[in-house]
């Protein structure tokens, strides 16, 4: 059987459709970097306050994760992540983390991003934009204490 009678009876329009479905998006070889600053609820730098940074692979109901980092803030506020971005990532994403000096939660702080201009609590990871992978993007952050 001829390949094109075959992947019309598999219900494939073309071997073209066939590899094009099978290839993801080239990913940038140059690190993404997220940093940024971390105050507290009177605008001060923050030490030890906890953020991650990690990839996801969306296939399947939940998802494979494909990197993950961490990091904390230093006596100045100040963070920095940096990944190079593993291939089958579709997703990018950070969230705060609670550290032994910066608990989050009932017991310790709510963290709050900025978003134009101003803090809104961090209810879900804030994804990072496909265009910004492999370029630096600023997040700061305010965590205010329970």
């Amino acid at each position: 059987m001829k390949r094109r009678q075959l992947l019309k009876l598999l219900g494939l329009a073309s071997p073209t459709l066939l590899i094009a479905a099978s290839c993801k998006e080239k990913l940038p070889t140059s690190p993404t970097i997220v940093t940024g600053k971390i105050i507290d609820e009177n605008g001060l730098p923050l030490e030890g306050a906890g953020l991650r940074l990690s990839g996801t692979d969306v296939k399947g109901f939940a998802g494979a994760e494909t990197f993950s980092i961490t990091t904390e803030s230093d006596k100045d506020g100040n963070y920095k992540l940096s990944q190079i971005i593993p291939k089958n990532t579709d997703r990018i994403s950070i969230l705060s983390r609670p550290t032994d000096k910066v608990p989050t939660g009932n017991q310790g702080y709510a963290p709050h991003i900025s978003r134009n201009n101003s803090f809104v609590l961090e209810t879900a990871p804030r994804d990072i934009a496909r265009e910004n992978w492999g370029k630096t993007t600023t997040l700061n952050y305010q965590f205010i204490k329970q």
